[in-house]
């Protein structure tokens, strides 16, 4: 299942506010169990494997291919059945002693007590490496996928990670949070996730993004490991013509929206950075997103028969 996200034109007018996205990745289609991510070359180049740490012999390691498909927001992950969406993802490498076959989708080998005796230990640190993406012209820059991760605390556990020179030095983005089970245990929900890339990102030709992945061999964490899949970069162009607002102010406080105005204010919508509409409401100039994944949302409110858009962080 190929998504494709349509971007909305939020505004009249009066206000422009468009999502621009410039760069994504969906990974491409087919089951494909077993292909590295370091065998992987899309439309925007070559992904790579980095060693982060200390690998076993066994170590887990990326995949791309749909054995781990890549399945609506809020849907439970699947194999490759019925869909043949790909996306990059932690899986264990094969086991012969065991008669393991590699890539199970988003599953991962944590160990077993004793199995280091016959080679077999899980530690793993490794980073999945974006081809160079082309930011000349872009700022204010921002990273949205779809994902789903689970682990055992930071020990097992996924990370963002952001590279502003072709990937000779890395910095540390964001861990993100483990996404749901409920229902979907154990294959996990997929989430929706964005964040801001760092300013050093503006019209920078040299930039790339990274998932890391690591976890020991204490035998210990759940699946789903982790995977991730239609990744973009946009730059939410705000322009406002003719318009004098200064008695109106929107901004976000933790996980809530406030809306500061002198008169009367109507929401006219709350969007992400794909443009899609989120649910919410205004009430006593709040908004309330503890529903909503930590990211950028853009705010559409009305006063005086004028529209007003912010962009805020949710965190």
């Amino acid at each position: 299942m190929k998504k494709i996200y349509l971007l909305v034109t939020l505004f009249s007018t009066v206000v422009i506010a468009d999502a621009q996205v410039f760069w994504t990745e969906d990974f491409g289609t087919g089951c494909n169990q077993g292909q590295l991510a370091s065998a992987y070359t899309g439309t925007n180049g070559a992904w790579t494997i980095s060693s982060t740490g200390t690998n076993d012999a066994t170590a887990n390691t990326f995949y791309i291919g749909a054995q781990e498909a890549g399945n609506p927001v809020g849907a439970c992950g699947t194999g490759c059945v019925g869909s043949v969406d790909a996306t990059l993802h932690v899986g264990n490498v094969a086991i012969a002693l065991v008669s393991l076959a590699a890539d199970g989708g988003a599953s991962y080998f944590s160990g077993v007590a004793g199995a280091c005796a016959f080679g077999i230990c899980a530690t793993t640190n490794k980073r999945a490496e974006s081809p160079i993406i082309n930011c000349t012209g872009q700022s204010s820059i921002s990273i949205s996928f779809a994902y789903l991760e689970n682990g055992a605390t930071t020990l097992d556990d996924a990370s963002l990670w952001y590279s502003a020179d072709g990937g000779t030095t890395w910095s540390l983005l964001n861990n993100m949070a483990k996404t749901p089970l409920g229902a979907c245990a154990p294959q996990g929900t997929w989430t929706a996730y964005s964040f801001s890339l760092p300013a050093s990102a503006n019209n920078n030709a040299s930039v790339k993004i990274g998932f890391n992945w690591t976890n020991n061999d204490d035998g210990l964490g759940t699946d789903p490991s982790f995977a991730v899949d239609d990744i973009t970069l946009s730059t939410p162009a705000l322009g406002v013509a003719g318009v004098s607002l200064s008695s109106l102010d929107v901004f976000a406080a933790g996980n809530i929206i406030k809306i500061k105005s002198l008169d009367a204010v109507k929401l006219q919508g709350v969007y992400d950075v794909l443009g899609r509409t989120i649910s919410a409401s205004l009430e006593n100039n709040t908004i309330n997103m503890e529903a909503q994944p930590s990211g950028i949302y853009f705010v559409r409110v009305e006063a005086k028969g004028q529209l007003y858009t912010k962009k805020v962080f949710i965190k």
